[in-house]
């Protein structure tokens, strides 16, 4: 049985369970409310020995994405184990009453979504935030460097890969001012006045713009390229000095380590980075081989021909990052991954019967979460309130979910809540 099927078991809740009603003196309405043991579904994972001994290639990446589920389940019950359940549902009841004529006031709703999940440790926002400035700052250092080193090989050369690759580096630095000024942008205060939602779409707007500069540029160079290749056959052969050839290799050297690095991060500038350090590696590999060879075998076409064909591998490139930034910024549908957690995050509230309507889309990197819940028909207003909030709260502490909307009803045949859209349904088998 797979994890998969365990979440889909968990949401087969029959409909003749008795009412839940909001319990008169419960340790804590959080423990009634929410039933979560961490790590129960970890009898699913498979070691890293036990994926190695599966012979069926097929059969060991059904584990290996059994686990990736796991890895998001990991995450759901941590947030559901820690004391911010507890916090929000304190916002509604608020402490007992303290000398029969006042109520000590409850505790600060938004201040209690902002208390971190597990004490004495910064949130996973914040430490994502603190590792993407570090990151950026050594691509702004690192580029600025091989941007100076490469003009001065440029002037001691006359290849157009080389020129080609000098180009490559003076978008590099562009595109970390460009993402720079998104993210700066991004984190300034606004107190919600003019960007009432955060100002988190910043980023992938910014990585559009650099992939059209991107592509603008390349174009420009596939040009030149292609005038050297049918040009005149008097033309001379494209050289690199010794000092542009020690220039490719660190750069070679250089971008292979921040590709590496920048490829774990979750943000789509850091991502738009490292896309960027993968494409300068492949680049510059050609752009010192290509002119290497043709000068050798003194063929004066082979360097414009290296050129032509790297702008086209960029432009391509670039092209699928502008088409996947801006199917994120349009609201594309977020993947199934993100579905089964948020899944298994409603299915741990026990009053929940079944989730009729559910939608996770992109905003940029983050997403919106749209959900339709089923409770008993008897449920009190009271209880039905504290339950809808708490799964929104909750949601919204999942990492990567910007705004989680949570409407609840009694009956899963209700028509759909937005006029003219068809309600889909999440079924069992889903």
């Amino acid at each position: 049985m797979s994890a998969a099927a365990a979440l889909r078991g968990t949401l087969r809740l029959s409909p003749t369970l008795p009412p839940k009603r909001r319990p008169t003196a419960p340790p804590h309405p959080s423990q009634s409310m929410i039933r979560c043991a961490p790590g129960e579904l970890e009898h699913f994972r498979k070691s890293d020995d036990e994926l190695k001994s599966v012979k069926n290639r097929a059969v060991r990446e059904f584990y290996e994405r059994q686990n990736e589920i796991l890895d998001g389940f990991l995450e759901v019950e941590e947030v559901l184990t820690s004391t911010l359940p507890a916090k929000i549902i304190d916002t509604f009841t608020g402490p007992p009453i303290s000398d029969g004529l006042s109520v000590v006031s409850p505790i600060d709703e938004d201040q209690a979504e902002r208390q971190p999940l597990l004490p004495a440790s910064q949130t996973r926002e914040e430490k994502r935030e603190r590792a993407d400035k570090i990151a950026l700052n050594v691509n702004i250092v690192v580029n600025i460097l091989l941007l100076g080193s490469k003009g001065a090989a440029v002037a001691l050369s006359n290849s157009i890969s080389l020129l080609a690759s000098f180009v490559d580096s003076a978008l590099d630095f562009l595109s970390t001012l460009i993402i720079w000024g998104a993210d700066f942008a991004a984190k300034r205060e606004d107190h919600g006045t003019k960007y009432p939602t955060g100002k988190k779409r910043f980023e992938p707007l910014g990585v559009l713009i650099f992939s059209v500069c991107m592509i603008a540029s390349f174009s420009q160079v596939l040009v030149e390229s292609v005038k050297k290749l049918f040009g005149e056959e008097t033309g001379e052969i494209g050289t690199v000095s010794l000092f542009g050839k020690a220039t490719m290799v660190a750069t070679i050297l250089v971008k292979t380590v921040i590709w590496i690095w920048c490829a774990k991060f979750q943000s789509t500038s850091i991502q738009a980075l490292a896309q960027d350090a993968k494409n300068d590696v492949f680049f510059n590999v050609f752009s010192l081989i290509i002119p290497w060879v043709g000068e050798i075998l003194s063929i004066r076409q082979l360097d414009p021909l290296g050129g032509a064909l790297l702008s086209v591998y960029i432009i391509v490139e670039w092209i699928q990052t502008l088409l996947e930034n801006f199917g994120k910024l349009s609201g594309r549908i977020a993947s199934s991954d993100h579905h089964f957690r948020i899944l298994y995050l409603i299915s741990r509230f026990e009053p929940v019967l079944e989730v009729s309507y559910l939608e996770v889309y992109h905003v940029g990197d983050e997403l919106i979460v749209e959900v339709d819940v089923i409770l008993p028909s008897d449920t009190s207003l009271p209880f039905a309130h504290d339950v809808g909030e708490t799964i929104q709260t909750t949601l919204e502490a999942l990492d990567l979910v910007s705004r989680a909307y949570v409407h609840l009803d009694y009956n899963s045949a209700n028509p759909a809540q937005h006029s003219g859209v068809p309600k889909p349904r999440v079924t069992d088998s889903t």
